[in-house]
């Protein structure tokens, strides 16, 4: 079994999609600038903030667990609750 490298040519979707006069004006000083097609130029942009806010997410959820494994006793238990428990 062999893995598919990411050189390979992957299927691709077709979308069409509508945008002002200035964005496909911003589009193609991009590609040409980068000297990639606008296509390419799409990609690398929705791949870049989607991976963004991915990290972003993983941060949030980072933040959210924070101090949860500190070995503190939560506000809701207390020791005699836990002894009682454990009996």
């Amino acid at each position: 079994m062999t893995l598919a490298s990411k050189t390979e040519a992957l299927p691709s979707l077709r979308k069409n999609f509508t945008m002002r006069e200035e964005t496909v004006r911003e589009l193609d000083f991009l590609a040409k600038l980068l000297n990639k097609k606008q296509s390419q130029v799409i990609q690398e942009l929705i791949h870049k903030e989607s991976e963004a806010r991915r990290n972003e997410l993983r941060c949030a959820s980072l933040k959210r667990l924070k101090g949860a494994f500190t070995g503190l006793i939560g506000d809701e238990q207390s020791i005699q609750r836990m002894k009682s428990e454990r009996a």
